[in-house]
């Protein structure tokens, strides 16, 4: 079962011995005195065990009644010393349903008494701890059929889950855990029973129909689940049908790459639709840029209003590819927009970015990204005022609460204008003409919290969107940007002996670091060496998939979400599907096809096809929810070239073949650069199959290739991109 992220799932979960007589004795009467412990006021003046750590979640829990714990050898020993169940609670900053719970029922006196006595309370940073989050919410999933954010988990001393849910109101948390620990203490070895069978179905990987091992990812299997693309989108208003609107740009990407690779223009159709869509919908902050997490309509138009660094990443990639692949300006300007609002308001001064911004603002959800009519009067002046309002349909009664509605680009312009009596041309861009001054009046409400938090695989999607900005527009700017986050991760998450941290918070780094984060900065690294042909790019790429390759490689096929040397509850776990990013094993399958094109390492490649092979009959059945591992299938498909351009750097010949490939923010092979004499030293080392390649009568001269059979030489940028499209239509 994939995950998706909601914030949504107020439910509970459904447990025979746990929800049974839940309205039984009250709490008070089932207190169990403890040893002098702090009272709820003592733990609130003086913080709990969260009040040094360093994570932004945590630190919004530190001064709450419940003596939290942060996951560690101190919380799970003396659960075991006492005897006392474990509860569980995972959330994350910006997580808007974690602050209704922490308020509604973690700062109650009552109920921190009693699970002070009780239990031993742990909080988790899902964002830190990914490993924790994905072992715990699958048992939820198994549990209750759903899952979300807060995690509520209770486990037994040895870190075994028996029972567990998401949003709990306060009444019904009271009950709960009342009875929760009655269970625990009258029939502790059916819950312990129950906890080992749960955690064997948390580890075990999914079955697969019987004959169903010969079963191989052909082109026929990628086109099948290309096709669920069109099963399941929504013709009227674009994305997939739901009662709620996701991006999803892991799927978008691979339909896009599919239209590439076949032409079928169907794909490509439906890719726009979706983009245009969003782009116009309320998902889009439309004065400050961005996009919000995922909207809670089907319209695309009241979003959850929290901005993640994940999200805007992968959709200024996927909007910059758009725009060159379907010659949108459009969705290259929505690209700019969102990369411009990474480095306005998302970039720490070392270079990297930060993780999120809340969607509460003051306590209240969207306060800082609604408006009113009277609002946009008092930014934009009456002239303009009424028509701009109209226009982006901020009117009475309001899309959201209290009359206040969320801005789009919904309106017919044409009859917005006609209304009005004014030329169309002129109303389509007031938004334009007045963003600045809606950005400062917006700017003096109190904004959401910024989650100042550096996540390494968060900053690897960043890093691939700033190449890609690069790519399609040129701006030197954008790969300034790219670099320096590159930079950053390299020197700061990254210990002695090369392997990667997790997070940072104020430049200290936390958590080792996951699968996701090392293909994704591997692939950061490789996207680096094509915008800049600098050999250390390579290297730094190379480096951290041999990593994966030696600590993370499971005897099941594939890679283990953690690596050999990470401590995890209950074992260590491969994570198949994608969710709202990508899942590393996706990834580093992207990023097996692209070095081994770049080096010639013909291992590489069969690895990845080998991994394909290993689940393809779970690839048969889960299609979209794979859709990454179906993107890198359609890479080692191929054909897929490796791409070397010979010339001295700063020959303008050299920078027009180089431009003319980068410019089509190339899928179907990657990119090496040589000097007119061709490739020695490190460069050479790195990807032998660069040798016996120069300048050819002493003009720049690009070769296209496929593991040693090459095309012949040309120095016409045209046939270059001719032939790089042999066996593609884009």
């Amino acid at each position: 079962m994939s995950q998706t992220d909601a914030n949504k799932d107020k439910n509970s979960g459904v447990n025979s011995d746990v929800n049974s007589d839940v309205t039984g004795d009250s709490a008070a009467e089932q207190t169990v005195a403890a040893s002098a412990p702090r009272s709820p006021d003592e733990i609130r003046a003086e913080g709990n065990h969260l009040k040094d750590e360093a994570s932004l979640y945590l630190q919004q829990h530190a001064h709450n009644p419940i003596d939290w714990y942060p996951w560690g050898d101190e919380a799970l020993e003396k659960s075991r010393r006492e005897d006392k169940p474990i509860f569980l609670s995972i959330g994350y900053s910006s997580c808007h349903w974690c602050h209704v719970m922490e308020h509604e029922v973690f700062e109650d006196d009552e109920v921190a008494q009693f699970m002070n006595e009780n239990y031993v309370c742990i909080k988790v940073d899902r964002e830190e701890r990914p490993d924790i989050d994905a072992i715990y919410m699958n048992a939820v999933q198994i549990i209750t059929g759903r899952g979300g954010w807060p995690l509520s988990v209770f486990l037994t001393p040895n870190q075994t889950p028996f029972f567990g849910g998401t949003y709990f109101p306060r009444d019904h948390f009271m009950q709960l855990v009342t009875k929760v620990n009655e269970v625990f203490g009258e029939k502790r070895g059916e819950l312990e029973n129950q906890g080992a069978q749960l955690s064997q179905r948390v580890l075990a990987l999914p079955q697969t129909p019987p004959g169903s091992e010969s079963l191989k990812v052909d082109e026929e299997m990628i086109a099948a689940a290309a096709q669920q693309g069109e099963v399941n989108f929504d013709g009227k208003w674009g994305g997939f049908k739901s009662e709620q609107k996701f991006p999803t740009p892991v799927r978008w990407q691979f339909l896009l790459h599919h239209y590439r690779k076949t032409g079928n223009i169907l794909f490509a159709n439906l890719t726009a639709r979706t983009l245009s869509a969003m782009a116009a919908g309320g998902i889009y902050d439309h004065v400050g840029g961005g996009f919000h997490r995922y909207t809670v309509d089907n319209k695309w138009i009241v979003p959850h209003f929290e901005k993640m660094l994940y999200d805007n990443a992968q959709l200024a990639s996927l909007y910059f590819e758009a725009g060159v692949v379907l010659e949108r300006s459009d969705f290259l300007a929505v690209g700019k927009d969102v990369l411009d609002f990474l480095l306005r308001d998302m970039r720490d001064e070392g270079g990297a970015f930060y993780s999120s911004y809340d969607a509460d603002s003051g306590g209240v959800e969207g306060s800082y990204y609604v408006w009113t009519p009277d609002d946009i009067t008092i930014a934009v002046g009456a002239d303009d005022g009424p028509v701009l309002a109209e226009l982006l349909r901020v009117g009475l009664p309001g899309s959201f609460e209290d009359d206040q509605s969320v801005i789009t680009r919904q309106s017919d312009l044409a009859e917005v204008a006609a209304e009005h009596e004014r030329d169309p041309e002129e109303v389509a861009g007031l938004l334009a003409k007045h963003r600045d001054s809606m950005r400062a009046y917006r700017a003096k409400r109190q904004a959401p919290g910024l989650d100042r938090k550096i996540i390494t695989s968060w900053n690897g999607l960043t890093i691939t969107a700033f190449a890609y900005g690069y790519m399609a527009t040129g701006s030197e700017e954008y790969r300034a940007a790219a670099l320096k986050a590159g930079q950053y991760i390299w020197q700061n998450h990254m210990d002695a002996e090369g392997r990667l941290f997790r997070a940072s918070n104020d430049d200290q780094p936390v958590g080792d670091g996951i699968l996701d984060d090392y293909a994704m900065m591997a692939a950061a690294y490789l996207d680096l060496y094509q915008i800049t042909g600098d050999p250390e790019q390579l290297a730094r790429s190379i480096a951290l998939v041999e990593i994966v390759r030696r600590d993370f490689v499971s005897e099941k096929g594939g890679w283990y979400l953690t690596g050999v040397d990470t401590r995890v509850p209950l074992g260590r776990r491969i994570d198949l599907y994608d969710s709202v990013v990508p899942s590393g094993i996706a990834i580093m399958l992207q990023d097996l096809v692209r070095l081994s094109a770049l080096t010639g390492n013909q291992e590489y490649r069969q690895e990845a096809q080998a991994t394909l092979d290993q689940y393809a009959a779970l690839m048969s059945h889960t299609n979209l929810e794979q859709a990454g591992w179906f993107d890198a299938a359609t890479r080692l498909a191929g054909p897929y070239y490796d791409v070397v351009i010979a010339g001295d750097v700063g020959d303008a010949a050299t920078e027009e073949l180089t431009r003319a490939m980068l410019a089509t923010v190339p899928l179907s092979g990657v990119l090496a650069r040589v000097p007119a004499g061709g490739a020695d030293g490190e460069l050479l080392e790195l990807a032998p199959a660069t040798a016996k390649k120069g300048a050819l009568e002493g003009r720049p001269t690009a070769y296209v290739c496929e593991f040693g059979a090459c095309k012949e030489p040309t120095g016409d940028p045209a046939r270059l991109l001719e032939q790089l499209r042999s066996g593609w239509e884009k």
